[in-house]
């Protein structure tokens, strides 16, 4: 978005996918806060590899939860292909401690965000999220798209799997 505000004239299409955005709340509490789980994970799992490699295996749920932001019932109802691509990914993450230091940053910036002048962009958006990610980027991805002008969003909705 701050490309697409400060270069608009470089800056062809915008595509924001499960963005990280502010989004006014009544109680003034902040647009996105980092789940306990997550921010447990970063103070302990996340300084050692080992530590995170073995949290990967005893506890994984609570690490895709936490990391990767996706319940548990989505991904036990994914079909296997999409199971086996998450196991992939979270077989790449490691080594784990040299990003600890930028995943704690953004946490830390996604619990104090502004509103930028969305209103300025002028580029085509896209902007796409799901209600039942635990990051809570669902309502601050429709708030954007609400405010750039002519933005698209689509918004996938949390699957009963009652």
């Amino acid at each position: 978005m701050q490309f697409a505000l400060r270069h608009s004239e470089r800056c062809g299409a915008l595509v924001l996918l499960v963005p990280a955005t502010y989004v006014p709340r009544s109680d003034g509490a902040p647009s996105m806060k980092t789940p306990a789980w997550t921010q447990f994970l970063f103070d302990t799992a996340l300084r050692s590899d080992f530590l995170f490699w073995t949290a990967m295996r005893l506890a994984r749920t609570t690490v895709i939860e936490s990391i990767l932001a996706t319940p548990a019932d989505v991904l036990k109802n994914a079909e296997a292909e999409e199971q086996a691509r998450v196991a992939r990914i979270l077989d790449h993450i490691l080594p784990i401690s040299p990003r600890r230091q930028g995943l704690v940053n953004d946490a830390a910036v996604t619990g104090t965000l502004s509103r930028f002048p969305l209103e300025r962009i002028q580029a085509p958006t896209l902007v796409m999220s799901v209600a039942d990610d635990r990051f809570g980027t669902y309502d601050g991805a429709r708030y954007t798209a609400e405010h750039i002008p002519g933005a698209r969003f689509i918004g996938y909705p949390s699957p009963d799997y009652a």
